[in-house]
């Protein structure tokens, strides 16, 4: 389980966050050192929903996407027919001008790994547990709600360090978005040292990230819509100079044409360990918003505040996720009642 600590920073007082920094003992887990500033965290009235039942309704223009797609469809078949008529190549479609209007309707397919639906696999992924589940839930409906009051679409997930479960986050986070009807979610795996998601979801990825945001292939040649409600963009292999891609410009043209073409509620991505590597810093300026996942057992407060110093003035921290928190102590009730269950 994890918890939750979603502080935009709009109303932080400057410099709070590094004098509450200096007074921590940096020898102690985050989840020790922290326990202050997680309960008291000024939270702003948009966070203060916390049933996942009464999610923001996403204004994916269904209906108006529906007509644009048979009237696409249907000039298609017309220039089809008339080349095959003429024997004429030139009056043939490109893919960039069928693309460009609305490529998430013709993304090619793919299968989960495990489970046919998001919600199976969300299941699988968190063992069935319900309890994760719907955190995973509230970290949603928190989410899309402040993103969209904001006018804010893009955000980046990431570690101080690796192995903090930025990539699980990631992963379920999509998940439950995608479980929103008429929802679009696009994930991608820009974590070209490490990428594992293909591997969580029990897929093959197409080919390797670089090539992609390198703008060699074309957006509908690498990614895959597993669901009606989400698009991924997975990777494979390693690249030999991740960082120096993304800092490319021709990196930032192609996210833009990937959003312009698929127009997603929201896109998430997955970036390596920030105090490891530089590429979640070359890639702020393509991001709305960054959220940290941090490991309650082994994270310490001065990594949290040294990401936080990072990111400030260049990008929002839309929050700190405390996974691997240790749980409570159980009443007795509550072993009488668990011991039940697993009997």
């Amino acid at each position: 389980m994890f918890q939750r600590f979603l502080d935009p920073g709009a109303d932080r007082p400057a410099g709070k966050g590094r004098k509450m920094g200096a007074q921590m003992d940096e020898d102690l887990p985050f989840d020790l050192e922290l326990t202050r500033r997680v309960n008291g965290a000024r939270m702003t009235p948009k966070w203060g929903m916390r049933d996942p039942s009464e999610a923001p309704v996403i204004d994916a223009q269904a209906d108006a996407e529906y007509e644009l797609v048979e009237e696409l469809s249907q000039d298609v078949a017309r220039q089809d027919a008339l080349a095959l008529e003429t024997g004429s190549q030139d009056l043939m479609p490109s893919s960039r001008d069928i693309f460009g209007r609305d490529l998430w309707n013709v993304l090619p397919t793919a299968r989960f790994g495990h489970g046919g639906t998001p919600l199976e696999m969300q299941l699988w992924l968190t063992g069935h547990d319900r309890a994760m589940l719907r955190a995973f839930d509230d970290l949603r409906t928190q989410l899309l709600r402040t993103m969209h009051g904001a006018g804010w679409s893009r955000i980046a997930v990431c570690a101080p360090t690796a192995g903090s479960g930025a990539s699980f986050t990631a992963l379920n986070l999509a998940l439950s978005i995608a479980r929103i009807p008429d929802a679009r979610a696009l994930l991608m795996d820009l974590d070209q040292r490490a990428p594992d998601i293909a591997g969580m979801l029990g897929m093959k990825a197409k080919g390797d990230m670089q090539r992609l945001i390198a703008g060699e292939i074309e957006p509908h040649d690498h990614l895959v819509k597993p669901a009606e409600t989400l698009a991924l963009g997975l990777g494979r292999g390693t690249a030999q100079n991740p960082c120096e891609m993304l800092h490319a410009r021709r990196t930032g043209e192609v996210m833009d044409e990937i959003l312009d073409a698929l127009r997603p509620d929201i896109a998430i991505y997955d970036l390596p360990p920030m105090l490891e590597h530089d590429d979640l810093e070359a890639f702020l300026p393509h991001v709305d918003g960054v959220l940290l996942v941090a490991d309650a057992t082994r994270t310490l407060a001065s990594q949290i505040t040294e990401c936080e110093r990072r990111l400030e003035g260049k990008t929002q921290l839309m929050g700190v996720i405390l996974n691997r928190t240790r749980p409570e102590r159980m009443t007795a009730r509550q072993k009488r009642k668990a011991d039940r269950r697993a009997a």
